[in-house]
């Protein structure tokens, strides 16, 4: 639970590469399931909402941190095209859509 926690926040902070931390993410899940169903002692309700919840903010903290990154770029690449003047244009004024 402390690992994925700490995994979570480097994301969120952006030390760590999303790629990477989707790798650990995906292991510790595997790992979490394992754990709460067939290991020595099985976890309790609890402990399971506390696993699975943890897993639950670490991929949230990806998402979001993908998510801003892409809307980064895209922003970017708004500010680049805007000074080529490249727009997408609509119908040309003498067309007009066939009502027959």
């Amino acid at each position: 639970m402390r690992l994925a926690s700490l995994i979570a926040g480097l994301a969120r902070e952006g030390v760590i590469d999303t790629r990477f931390a989707a790798k650990l993410s995906k292991r510790l899940d595997k790992e979490a399931r394992r754990v709460s169903t067939g290991g020595a002692v099985p976890l309790d309700e609890a402990e399971q909402a506390a696993l699975f919840g943890a897993l639950g903010e670490l991929d949230l903290a990806l998402r979001q941190h993908d998510a801003a990154s892409l809307v980064e770029a895209n922003a970017r690449l708004r500010e680049t095209e805007g000074g080529a003047g490249k727009r997408r244009k609509g119908k040309k004024d003498g067309e007009k859509g066939s009502d027959a």
